[in-house]
């Protein structure tokens, strides 16, 4: 059973990691694994992915007041790949969870767009109109995320640098893009919850989870933004490389 100090440690590790580009994914996985949680914690991850919503909502809340409808309607392409991926896909995606060796390869992929998009990053590009050519191309990148391992924001990131996007222009529409996709991955998980039988943690797991979750969510957002307008991605890449070699070694000896 899952006691307040993995539920914190959960909380607190999807918050960090769910914006910074590292794989939030990969890493529940990896935690969940190491902490030995056998029970289904389907309802606590919906919880912790709701929460990351809400912390989205509320750092780019001013910005989402502006939209126009051009605007989201662009944001709506662009959300046109991870729908077909996730309706289509979703199944297979899931079990690549119990199989670390795989998490282990999909992050070294995420250090290797890190350290591409750490390049990118010092490249001086000019604000340009965001076309729904680009924001489908981006919207590939962002489906590639539905592999645990696979970092959402470093992926979604790399697209947008790779179409040229300015820095807090590409930070802006990464995160705006992830507002629909958690969306949608969140109605997926509550109609599989309500199609199987699930032990619901205690209140008290997902209060001490959301108030970590929360916490973490908003820092890491303004963490990102910093480094991004800073061109100081490299950690980054460094750190998924190494978590990726370790998670390979060590599930294989």
């Amino acid at each position: 059973m899952m006691n307040l100090w993995q539920a914190l440690s959960l909380g607190v590790l999807q918050g960090v990691t769910e914006f910074l580009p590292v794989s939030s994914s990969g890493h529940l996985a990896l935690a969940q694994n190491w902490f030995n949680l056998q029970e289904s914690l389907l309802s606590f991850d919906i919880f912790l992915h709701a929460v990351s919503l809400i912390a989205i909502i509320i750092f780019f809340f001013k910005e989402l007041k502006k939209l126009t409808f051009k605007q989201l309607l662009i944001i709506g392409i662009g959300t046109i790949p991870a729908v077909i991926v996730g309706l289509f896909f979703k199944d297979s995606l899931e079990n690549l969870f119990h199989a670390p060796t795989l998490v282990g390869v999909a992050l070294l992929v995420t250090g290797i767009n890190n350290l591409i998009s750490n390049k990118l990053l010092k490249e001086d590009f000019k604000e340009k109109e965001i076309t729904a050519k680009k924001s489908l191309i981006i919207g590939i990148f962002q489906s590639l995320a539905l592999i645990p391992g696979i970092s959402r924001s470093g992926t979604t990131l790399l697209g947008s640098l790779g179409q040229k996007l300015e820095k807090k222009q590409a930070f802006n529409f990464t995160f705006m893009l992830a507002i629909p996709a958690i969306l949608g991955a969140l109605v997926l998980q509550i109609l599989d919850l309500t199609k199987e039988s699930v032990s619901m943690p205690h209140w008290s797991l997902f209060a001490v989870g959301g108030v970590g979750a929360l916490i973490a969510s908003l820092a890491s957002l303004g963490i990102i933004k910093k480094l991004i307008k800073e061109s100081r991605f490299l950690p980054f890449g460094i750190y998924a490389i190494g978590l990726g070699i370790f998670v390979i070694v060590s599930s294989v000896i």
